[in-house]
């Protein structure tokens, strides 16, 4: 008789997000004010599984899809932006090094689920912006591997980092620049803090900037083949885009939920009832319903689309609807949290408040690569039939 095993009870990410989200929330104003790195938070999330969501099940992982992903990043950005922010670097990073597949994910499969490692991913560069398929970090072969030198900038997460996850260029046998990726784990000399976090919104990301001067990399922990890089963002994206605009959505989730509450239970002595009954609060509470209804709507509907189809088809086609869906719901979510703050009044400003962090927070969407006036002009040129990176961009 052959007995077989019951598979493990699937985690429920999003119930473990809320319980997560209640702790995080009663320390992100002293990590917020002091701009300190949240490892308490990181090392519940490891411990709890969290990190381990997006690692497919057949290596031990949670083996998360996107929708679940996004719920849970969202749910935990009602508690700490700053932390679902940081760990986003991770469980989307992995699942984005799946996708591609190869010995370098197996080797991080195993890192995560056994000895509970984290990962930082690093491809903003000064002077790069958003164009991460163009890195000028350097990479110089050697025996065993390369010689990895340049900068990298908003290095999110590298306080709790065990693995770095890096992009560089080589030269290839054209002459030409390569883009490579390799998983590194955090090494003892050739990476170098430059400039430590110290910014008005996601204060407690340690998004630190880096320099790599001289670090070997040995040729294992290169991620999929040479050039494969462009690619892997191509194919990927909507795991990222989707994962980092579900963060905004949190709090902006948040911020409606703080006003709610506040207004239902505030008064001003010329009445004889609480805020929640002036029509000028109730007409911005239902504006930022309607706003944040309009962002989720957004957010979910690219989420559930049918990537593999869109990917096969359109690649390109594919990143950039991401993208423009991606500063969608960031803007959105701005817009959410603004009204927040008119309803709230001038008590929004205190330090004390957690709308004045919500609002620094959030209006970091609107920066994270690809910016809105880039994705609007691939997003135009695309549907107009114009080649999308021509150079130069305009003539005259």
């Amino acid at each position: 008789m052959t007995i077989t095993q019951d598979a493990p009870a699937r985690t429920d990410f999003v119930a473990l997000a809320e319980e997560l989200a209640e702790r995080f929330g009663s320390r992100a104003a002293e990590h917020d004010a002091a701009g300190s790195f949240p490892h308490e938070n990181v090392a519940e999330l490891v411990s709890s599984g969290y990190t381990a969501m997006t690692v497919p099940r057949e290596h031990g992982g949670g083996g998360a899809e996107l929708e679940e992903l996004c719920r849970a990043q969202e749910t935990l950005a009602t508690g700490c932006a700053s932390t679902a922010f940081a760990v986003n670097m991770h469980v989307h990073g992995i699942a984005m090094i799946a996708g591609i597949g190869g010995p370098a994910a197996e080797r991080a499969y195993r890192a995560i689920v056994d000895d509970g490692a984290v990962i930082a991913g690093g491809f903003s560069e000064p002077g790069v912006g958003g164009n991460w398929w163009h890195p000028t970090t350097k990479a110089e072969p050697v025996e065993g591997g390369y010689l990895l030198n340049g900068r990298k900038g908003f290095f999110t997460g590298f306080p709790a980092a065990d693995l770095l996850f890096l992009s560089a260029a080589r030269t290839d046998d054209r002459g030409l620049p390569e883009p490579v990726g390799f998983l590194v784990p955090k090494p003892e000399r050739g990476v170098s803090v430059t400039a430590e976090w110290d910014a008005a919104g996601m204060r407690a990301t340690g998004s630190h900037s880096l320099l790599l001067d001289d670090l070997f990399v040995a040729d294992a922990h290169m991620v999929g083949q040479p050039g494969a890089l462009p690619l892997m963002f191509m194919q990927g994206v909507h795991w990222a885009w989707c994962s980092f605009a579900s963060v905004f959505l949190g709090i902006a989730r948040g911020a409606l939920e703080t006003v709610v509450r506040e207004q239902r239970g505030r008064t001003l002595h010329v009445l004889d009832r609480t805020v929640a009954h002036l029509p000028g609060v109730q007409f911005r509470v239902a504006e930022m319903r309607t706003r944040l209804a309009a962002a989720e709507a957004h957010l979910y509907q690219s989420v559930r689309a049918d990537h593999d189809r869109a990917i096969a088809e359109d690649p390109l086609g594919h990143y950039i609807e991401m993208s423009v869906m991606k500063n969608s719901v960031c803007r959105l979510a701005h817009e959410v949290v603004s009204l927040a703050m008119q309803v709230q009044g001038g008590s929004a400003l205190m330090s004390a408040h957690p709308l004045q962090r919500a609002y620094r927070d959030v209006v970091a969407g609107l920066l994270v690569p690809p910016n809105s006036d880039v994705t609007a002009e691939w997003a135009g040129k695309h549907a107009l039939g114009v080649p999308v990176f021509a150079e130069p961009r305009w003539e005259g």
